[in-house]
């Protein structure tokens, strides 16, 4: 029986037509649906195949009490992640999801970081992607699919940290730290559970290869 992990972001609230007419395709090939317990994607994915009366569906969780299941007649299945907490446990969770199907679908805002690994993973694993682009209201194209343009895509939305742009720029975490104290313009501040978060637009990857050149 074909598989299809289907995924996405927590702070989508309402899935689009688009997509729930992807999710009738699922229905009607019979496809078995691995999903998460989370909030999100995860539940409103949930709630429609409950809502259409398809239970081929088996919802993975790292507890012995999921945290949201809305059908009794869903299967589950605890993924084992020893002693691993938190995001790294959850991390584990979805690889399991990954490798246990053949397909991966993927409705995704653009920020959520867990999206983005869940995408790049089917991608390296060389599994059939689809993805729901929730901010532009689109599929991503093929010619999308890959590495590359995810990432920028991600970036795009977050901002990339010190780590980062050392890494796109090929120079030392010192070095970047001087050169983003002249370019306070690119400067993205966030917060992430009352604590701040500074990252810089992805515009500075080419002022800094600017810079290099001259």
């Amino acid at each position: 029986m074909k598989k299809v992990f289907i995924s996405g972001s927590m702070a989508i609230k309402k899935l689009d037509n688009l997509v729930l007419k992807s999710l009738d395709r699922i229905i009607l090939n019979k496809l078995q649906v691995s999903v998460g317990d989370a909030g999100g994607v995860d539940k409103l994915v949930q709630e429609y195949f409950c809502a259409k009366k398809y239970f081929n569906v088996v919802v993975y969780t790292i507890l012995d009490n999921p945290r949201n299941v809305s059908c009794d007649f869903f299967q589950i299945k605890k993924v084992d992640t020893g002693n691993l907490k938190g995001r790294i446990a959850q991390e584990k969770k979805d690889e399991s999801m990954t490798k246990d199907s053949e397909y991966s679908f993927v409705i995704w805002d653009g920020k959520s970081k867990g999206s983005l690994n869940n995408i790049l993973r089917a991608l390296r694993a060389d599994k059939k992607v689809k993805v729901f682009y929730e901010k532009e209201k689109r599929f991503f194209r093929n010619e999308e699919l890959n590495i590359e343009y995810i990432q920028k895509i991600f970036y795009e939305n977050n901002g990339l940290g010190l780590k980062e742009l050392a890494a796109h720029s090929n120079l030392s975490l010192s070095c970047i730290k001087e050169i983003v104290k002249a370019y306070p313009q690119f400067k993205i501040i966030s917060y992430y559970k009352g604590r701040e978060q500074v990252k810089y637009s992805l515009e500075l990857i080419n002022v800094i290869a600017k810079e290099i050149k001259l």
